[in-house]
């Protein structure tokens, strides 16, 4: 029996988050027993307890990779655990924790695929990641082939990373009663197409530029509906885009969706055009479960799920017109299409089912337990734990301080504003709920009141030529009511020791299932 602890600091249920999840429900319990560390409120306390694994709860980590203050607790855990090897994905300070106990080994999952800086691609930099990265590990598990190249850039040692690519369950095909109510809902013809993206709406994922492939595409005379599944920061500057180009009935914006499984049957072709990171994309594999071919950006994990001509074809980043003539290729040509459609299910059995991936994890385990035990720590091991400790250190202090003198802490209420929103946001909202930055994951507050109101637009009356206020339809401004502690100087207020708010302030909000962008519009203290 190998004991296996992971531990993970994310709030909410993210690629990593699934991972685990993933394994959790399938791995083998005569073999390995397997509890998983996580940050008290996380969503992937309810998800986990469906599973045989046991769940430990923390103080802290909450979203933070190098969380000093929780060390001292990871190492009490650790030691009470027993494990045989400690299982990270991002969190530094459990790698050390784990060092720092003794008597375990040590994996770490690289998670996510990103340049390398230049600063620790040379010089004391490389030394610096290289020795850190090495000494905190006993195995590190890149879930893609560009995350594997990620770390050797660093100067990590090939013979230290084990790829293991992401695996899912297979989605259940719904039926084509199920297909024509979705349709209807979102307005889809019975003879146009989907083409969809699923990804954050972030900068990186390229949403821009799906947007101009539509255009193109619509221009070609296809007839073709386009869905964005998913929310983020970037959502109302997209809507934006759609709206300069009037392609407000041709692409859908669909919000959050608690379950894709329906949208992605109703899919002809996915589309994915990251640029800035992307590893193992788990909406590819999803796809693939059920035969959707793709088309991809030739950047980070894609490579590693598309095989160009096979099963979707790979494009440069930033291309909307290659991008439009590979799915148009695909749309053409039933021959194709279906040829890819086969190709997508062989290889989803062969490399990406929730299984294929267990088994994987449960080898390295495996192969990492027979090996040996690290010796005990030398002059060079304690000065890298005291250097990472002090940058650990430094980095709470610098994120904590107050820059100006004899500053006030107390409580204080403030409001956000989001504009032009989806009422199934407003809905996913909960008072007595955390909320954090959506940009920078910083802890902002508690919602201790939400209200909605409709939306409103200056527009121009074309015959009268005088602007007027009108309701937009269907949508609501979201006004949310927090509570924080906070640090009160004459110019602003700053809450958790890096937020800081003044009237009039963009504001970028995500809370368990949500995100929204507003603006700040009053500021109170309690008790004024």
């Amino acid at each position: 029996m190998i004991k296996v602890l992971n531990v993970i600091s994310d709030l909410n249920i993210g690629g990593a988050g699934k991972c685990i999840l993933q394994f959790c429900k399938n791995y083998n319990q005569k073999e390995f027993e397997i509890s998983v560390v996580v940050p008290k409120g996380s969503e992937l306390i309810k998800e986990l307890s469906k599973t045989p694994a046991k769940v430990i709860e923390i103080d802290g980590l909450k979203n933070k990779s190098l969380d000093i203050k929780s060390l001292f607790s990871l190492i009490k855990i650790i030691k009470n655990e027993k494990p045989d090897i400690v299982h990270t994905h991002a969190s530094s300070i459990a790698r050390l924790a784990a060092r720092i106990a003794g008597h375990c080994k040590i994996i770490y999952t690289r998670h996510s695929v990103f340049p390398v800086s230049d600063r620790i691609k040379k010089g004391i930099g490389r030394w610096f990641y290289k020795s850190t990265n090495e000494f905190l590990a006993d195995k590190i598990i890149a879930v893609a082939e560009a995350a594997k190249e990620n770390l050797t850039d660093g100067g990590i040692s090939e013979n230290k990373i084990e790829v293991v690519l992401n695996g899912v369950e297979k989605l259940d095909k719904i039926s084509e009663k199920e297909k024509e109510k979705l349709r209807v809902k979102y307005n889809i013809e019975k003879d146009e197409k989907v083409i969809g993206i699923l990804a954050r709406l972030e900068k990186v994922k390229g949403h821009e530029y799906f947007i101009d492939m539509a255009k193109i595409i619509l221009d070609a005379g296809v007839k073709a509906k386009f869905l964005i599944i998913g929310t983020g920061t970037e959502e109302n500057v997209l809507r934006e885009k759609v709206k300069e180009m009037h392609l407000e009935d041709k692409i859908i914006f669909t919000g959050f969706v608690k379950d894709v499984k329906n949208l992605v049957n109703l899919l002809d072709i996915q589309v994915n055009c990251s640029y800035g990171t992307e590893a193992t994309s788990l909406a590819l594999l999803e796809g693939m479960s059920i035969g959707v071919p793709a088309v991809v950006t030739d950047y980070g994990g894609n490579p590693g799920v598309i095989q160009n001509g096979e099963n979707g074809f790979l494009v440069p980043i930033k291309s909307p017109h290659e991008t439009a003539e590979a799915v148009m290729k695909i749309l053409n040509d039933d021959t194709l299409k279906n040829d890819m459609q086969r190709k997508c299910l062989e290889i989803f059995e062969e490399k990406f089912t929730a299984n294929v991936y267990t088994k994987n994890i449960e080898r390295v385990y495996e192969e990492v337990k027979e090996e040996k035990t690290k010796k005990k720590f030398n002059f060079l091991d304690i000065i890298i734990i005291l250097v990472v400790l002090l940058i650990g250190c430094l980095g709470y202090y610098f994120l904590n301080r107050n820059d100006v003198v004899t500053q006030d802490t107390q409580k204080v209420t403030y409001q956000v504003r989001t504009t032009e929103s989806e009422p199934s946001v407003y809905d996913m909202i909960e008072e007595n709920t955390d909320i954090y930055d959506s940009v920078k994951n910083y802890y902002i507050g508690k919602i201790v009141k939400k209200e909605s109101v409709p939306s409103t637009r200056e527009v121009l009356n074309e015959e009268t030529g005088m602007y007027a206020i009108a309701d937009v339809h269907e949508k609501v401004d979201i006004i949310l009511t927090i509570e924080a502690d906070a640090v009160i100087n004459g110019k602003d207020i700053t809450v958790g020791g890096a937020y800081v708010l003044k009237v009039g302030n963009a504001a970028y909000v995500k809370g368990k299932g949500y995100a929204g962008v507003g603006y700040v519009v009053s500021i109170e203290r309690v008790g004024d």
